[in-house]
């Protein structure tokens, strides 16, 4: 049984996330994993030479695993209403560990039935709710496992339309195929959209564009994908534009290194997406040893 785990920090922002974690395990049949980590103060001397006193090790473990156990009883409570009887019910479990969250992805991926990864934006206001702060930029960096990102006003109801921002990369259409499960669950549709900051009338840039498309319609056994060319001479605006003119319920990008990924941090786009502040956006690992499958 395939398990989305969600990373929780018991904000109200991260237990938001976790209701749509467990609304998304509904369709997908999932179960849900919630997830923490504690930090246990030391007795190394700060810079002002005043000692953390020293902190019982379990007492803040048990701590941690007692607000675990109440919001998990929540969830599950909240599930149960409204169950049909017939319909998939998912299990929701609980773990912590020592350490920071995002030091702690390897260990976590190391449970091979984890699919996802689920975590709220960072932030108590719009303009810093999709600014993805430390964590979620170092979960990003860290996971092997797709990340699911949920700003905090996402509606919890069904995924109709998904935007998938590529740059007309052959290995994308592996993530196209993977990305394709997840849509089938739903019937939704995937627009591939390229914001390549080649002009769309480059007859080169178009060869690439039909060669992909080509290859997506071979390799990837769902019918309802098409392509839209973003508008704008670079990457930049072509985001910009994605951002403003297109309707869609998931925005979905690849992690890698000096492309449109990384212009996503910067501040003038995500003010832009932070007016959006509904679409959450799904982060495939590049290179990916395996796209688990939800």
């Amino acid at each position: 049984m395939k398990t989305i785990a969600v990373l929780t920090d018991f904000s109200a922002r991260a237990e938001h996330a976790a209701r749509y974690a467990l609304h998304l395990a509904k369709k997908v049949k999932a179960n849900i994993l919630l997830y923490t980590a504690f930090l246990v103060p030391s007795d190394t001397p700060m810079a002002a030479q005043v000692a953390w006193p020293m902190v019982d090790y379990n007492e803040i473990k048990n701590d941690t695993e007692k607000t675990l156990k109440a919001l998990a009883k929540k969830l599950e409570a909240e599930s149960k209403e409204g169950h049909f009887p017939g319909t998939f019910l998912p299990a929701v479990s609980y773990q912590c560990d020592e350490g920071s969250i995002a030091n702690n992805i390897t260990g976590l991926e190391e449970n091979g039935d984890i699919s996802l990864l689920v975590l709220a934006t960072h932030g108590s206001d719009e303009i810093s709710a999709f600014m993805f702060g430390n964590n979620c930029r170092q979960v990003i960096g860290s996971a092997n496992t797709p990340v699911l990102i949920v700003p905090e006003k996402t509606p919890l109801s069904d995924i109709e339309k998904i935007a998938f921002a590529t740059d007309i990369t052959y290995t994308d259409v592996e993530y196209v195929k993977s990305l394709s499960k997840l849509a089938e669950k739903f019937g939704a549709e995937i627009t591939i959209t390229n914001v390549n900051p080649d002009n769309p009338l480059d007859s080169e840039h178009n060869a690439a564009v039909r060669l992909f498309m080509d290859d997506i319609e071979h390799d990837v056994d769902y019918r309802k994908i098409t392509f839209k060319s973003v508008p704008g001479s670079n990457v930049k605006k072509g985001l910009e534009w994605l951002i403003e003119n297109i309707k869609f319920d998931l925005l979905v990008m690849v992690h890698r290194k000096s492309t449109m990924f990384e212009l996503l941090f910067r501040p003038s786009i995500t003010k832009k997406i932070a007016g959006r502040v509904d679409i959450p956006l799904l982060v495939y690992p590049y290179p990916a040893v395996s796209m688990p499958l939800i």
